[in-house]
Formats: structure tokens, C-alpha cells, sequence
């Protein structure tokens, strides 16, 4: 069974990944309108964070499965 603290974990990353992936797909998909009002620093920045959540879903995910292998 997966620790609480790690599902509290993952389940906190999976949130800040979907509001940041939530936010990029409104900006996009918003056409042309408004289009310039996010500097490319922004844009890169929030896509950093939202590797970085990614990132950090996929390694807590890979200590389970190390557990579980054990």
C-alpha cells in the first residue's frame, strides 16, 4: 500500500501540473487575442514549473513501484 504522505504528495503535484496545463491550454487556445500580454520569461517559466511537477510525479511514482518490487 502506498504511504498517505506520498498519494498527498503526488496527488498536490497532479494539481499544480493540471492548473499550470489548464492555464497554457486557455492561453493557446484563446486565438490571437491577448496573445502578447505573456512574455516569453512567463511562458518558459510556467512550463518549467510544470516539468517540474511532472518530474516529480513520475520519481515519487518510481519509489512505489521500486517498494513494490522488493
Amino acid at each position: 500500500m502506498i504511504p498517505t504522505d506520498t498519494l498527498d504528495r503526488i496527488d498536490e503535484h497532479t494539481r499544480q501540473a493540471w492548473a499550470l496545463s489548464e492555464l497554457l491550454l486557455a492561453y493557446f487556445n484563446d486565438g490571437d487575442e491577448g496573445r502578447d500580454t505573456m512574455s516569453d520569461e512567463v511562458m518558459s517559466g510556467l512550463m518549467e514549473n510544470l516539468a517540474s511537477h511532472l518530474r516529480e510525479i513520475r520519481e515519487l511514482n518510481k519509489g512505489q513501484e521500486a517498494d513494490h518490487a522488493a
